[in-house]
């Protein structure tokens, strides 16, 4: 009883010390590989210098294809992700070669804080059409770095088709239902 006690108090107390510092999950989704805008969600949390207002991922893995995606260029972000309360804004996307240092930022543009860890949380778009990209030029891929995620990936859109056939076999399914109940 007194080890079951025992073990009960540390598990406890491991529970109550911090997960890691900086652990995000970034998310970058599209439709089709022709698409350019894109969805980016973000999940977790992750230091905001103050010096730039951004979270930095350095080298976190070849997830722009080389020579051909996005390279040392700025895109701007749609409402809807928040890092401590404040709007992320945009998103800087660097291919380094096919080394696998692509780097990748999320920028608070406006943000006054110091340094500190910040939860990141929501979704927003970008519009790679000005800059001639689209989703064919990123690797699809997991990339992980330090306990910080990146996810290339095709988004799952729903089948209409099937919805649409599902609900139109329920109306008839209805109708036939209270024709016979009379």
């Amino acid at each position: 009883m007194k080890l079951a006690a025992n073990l009960l108090k540390i598990s406890l107390l491991l529970a109550l010390l911090p997960a890691s510092a900086s652990a995000i999950t970034i998310t970058i989704s599209a439709p089709s590989n022709s698409s350019t805008e894109l969805t980016v969600t973000t999940t977790g949390a992750a230091i905001i210098t103050s010096d730039g207002n951004h979270a930095a991922f350095f080298n976190i893995g070849d997830y722009i294809t080389n020579g051909t995606g996005p390279d040392n260029e700025y895109f701007n972000l749609s409402s809807g992700i928040t890092a401590g309360g404040e709007a992320l804004t945009r998103i800087y996307l660097d291919d380094d070669g096919g080394s696998g240092n692509d780097d990748l930022l999320l920028i608070v543009d406006g943000f006054s804080s110091t340094n500190g860890t910040y939860t990141f949380s929501g979704s927003a778009t970008i519009d790679l059409s000005l800059a001639n990209h689209n989703f064919g030029h990123f690797n699809i891929g997991t990339y992980e770095k330090s306990g910080d995620t990146l996810i290339v990936q095709y988004s799952s859109v729903p089948d209409t088709g099937s919805t649409a056939a599902l609900l139109g076999a329920g109306v008839v399914a209805l109708a036939f239902a209270r024709r016979k109940l009379g």
